[in-house]
């Protein structure tokens, strides 16, 4: 008898959590979504590139750290005057800051590659870096055949300083291949201002979500109402759960706030798009 009443309580217990199961996948409904009218609109504004920026990296090395330093400091000044010297209008040298590290010589190199013991008692070459970029402004005034030979003077003064120019292609493991290294971005363009385009962007969402919201009021023979609720969606969030819109409208707006650093950038001289997309909900009078 105890068996039977055991089995029961089991049968009743996975029933139950299959019915909970069950609800949990059903579409929860609110009063906004059966009272209102909700709908998706997006915005695109587009502004050509008024920055660029190209990286470069001076570097000191010697088997002693004095020799290394020395070195640094000898190619700092040549990097510096070679780039002034170009008298460009609107290049700018921002320091980002110096670095100093050991590397493996030749032969430690080969025997880690071939997986035999590195013998860390030989000297190890002494490396001081220190990464600039170097900032022009005002591009957006200039054709693609002007901004090129700007670039090319640039780069050449840089590479008869013995600047590095470009980002770091060094692979993570000595003799190892990566692809995302593989290509050697040079430049970077650049839009300023991003937190005005993104509200032109969000102004011309509203307007879409409107003339959306209009014709279906329209055709079901209603008259569209005041704003219910209107959030900020993530164009890339795809999900219908609650907390993941609320964790995207978050992220959505302290991008807006920090995480653009007021720049956006593009590998490409071209105009770059700033989107925003919105979620509004009007009432139904």
């Amino acid at each position: 008898m105890c068996g039977k009443f055991q089995l029961i309580q089991k049968r009743l217990f996975l029933t139950l959590v299959l019915v909970l199961s069950c609800l949990a996948y059903l579409p929860h409904a609110s009063a906004d979504d059966e009272n209102g009218i909700t709908v998706i609109g997006t915005g695109v504004v587009e502004a050509k590139p008024s920055v660029v920026e190209l990286t470069g990296l001076v570097l000191g090395q010697g088997q002693l750290a004095g020799d290394a330093v020395t070195k640094y400091h000898g190619n700092r000044r040549r990097a510096e005057e070679a780039f002034k010297n170009l008298k460009i209008p609107g290049l700018v040298i921002v320091e980002e800051g110096m670095s100093l590290y050991s590397s493996l010589n030749a032969s430690q190199m080969q025997a880690m590659m071939r997986g035999m013991p590195v013998n860390n008692t030989q000297s190890q070459q002494l490396s001081v870096s220190e990464t600039l970029k170097l900032r022009l402004t005002g591009i957006d005034k200039m054709s693609s055949e002007e901004l090129l030979e700007i670039i090319v003077r640039i780069v050449d003064a840089g590479k008869d300083a013995g600047v590095i120019i470009g980002n770091d292609t060094t692979p993570m493991v000595p003799g190892t291949y990566n692809a995302s290294k593989a290509r050697n971005t040079m430049a970077a363009f650049k839009i300023q201002n991003v937190e005005v385009l993104k509200n032109k962007a969000y102004a011309k969402a509203l307007e879409d979500a409107r003339a959306q919201a209009e014709t279906l009021a329209k055709l079901a023979g209603g008259k569209l109402g005041k704003v219910v609720a209107i959030n900020a969606v993530d164009p890339n969030q795809k999900s219908s759960d609650s907390s993941s819109r609320v964790l995207a409208q978050y992220m959505a707006v302290l991008g807006m706030r920090v995480g653009q650093s007021e720049e956006q950038a593009s590998a490409l001289f071209k105009a770059i798009p700033v989107s925003a997309v919105v979620r509004v909900t009007y009432a139904i009078e």
